[in-house]
């Protein structure tokens, strides 16, 4: 997926793409400073899947944008008024972000449009993506080789630095080049569940879980050494109807 990002100001756009390689480390990241710039990447390319745009960009507002091209994908608005909120929301806004921009609101935000992308995913009536069965089998990637792997061979998925990693359930590691999100969608949801925006686990890697602090989870997972997996307390609830079957 390619996200673009027009924003004048380095900082956001250094804070914003952070953000957006831990939710989507294969995704391609494009920013532009302006209107013009802006124009002239959209004219000759497609595909963008999501967009940040500041409404006030050095050449004008970036409202400008949508007058001269046909923009057909969901857009996050920001600025530091809230004045142009009317102007924003009709032009396939999914938020409005006042400046200066929190990464809690970004988080917030990423996490919104993920729950809108799946629903609309999982809703479709052409392809029916409810009717489709779950992969039963992954395309890894170790050195130059790949592999496939079955699904119950899976013990967890995790991103780091961009990259998709996948454990497999006697502790070896391989790349995969999807993003969890994709993935969620791919894997069946009574073995797999995407416990947080860094973690997809698969019930039989999980050794042990336990109440943690405000009302998370902690999980013990099999061959990862570091710190445990936490789970969110809006996921909490989720989680344990999911382990219980």
């Amino acid at each position: 997926m390619t996200i673009l990002i027009v924003e004048k100001t380095e900082e956001n756009v250094k804070l914003i793409a952070e953000l957006l390689a831990e939710y989507y480390p294969m995704s391609e990241l494009v920013h532009c400073q302006s209107i013009q710039e802006s124009l002239a990447y959209l004219a000759m390319h497609e595909g963008v899947g999501l967009g940040f745009f500041e409404v006030e960009l050095k050449d004008g507002l970036s409202f400008e944008i949508f007058q001269q091209i046909n923009i057909v994908f969901p857009v996050v608005f920001m600025s530091a008024y809230d004045k142009y909120w009317s102007q924003a929301m009709p032009l396939n806004a999914i938020d409005y972000l006042r400046k200066p921009i929190e990464k809690t609101e970004i988080i917030r935000v990423l996490d919104k449009y993920e729950t809108l992308r799946k629903h609309f995913l999982l809703n479709l009536k052409s392809p029916d993506y409810k009717t489709l069965p779950a992969k039963d089998r992954l395309i890894v990637k170790k050195g130059t080789n790949y592999y496939v792997l079955k699904t119950d061979e899976v013990g967890f998925i995790y991103t780091e630095s961009r990259v998709v990693f996948l454990i497999d359930k006697t502790g070896e590691r391989y790349i995969i080049e999807k993003n969890l999100s994709e993935l969620e969608l791919e894997l069946p949801g009574r073995q797999f569940f995407r416990v947080n925006r860094k973690f997809i686990v698969s019930i039989d890697a999980i050794r042990s879980f336990k109440p943690s602090f405000k009302g998370k989870i902690a999980l013990e997972l099999m061959h990862l050494s570091k710190a445990e997996v936490s789970i969110s307390q809006e996921n909490a609830a989720q989680f344990r109807k999911w382990i219980e079957g």
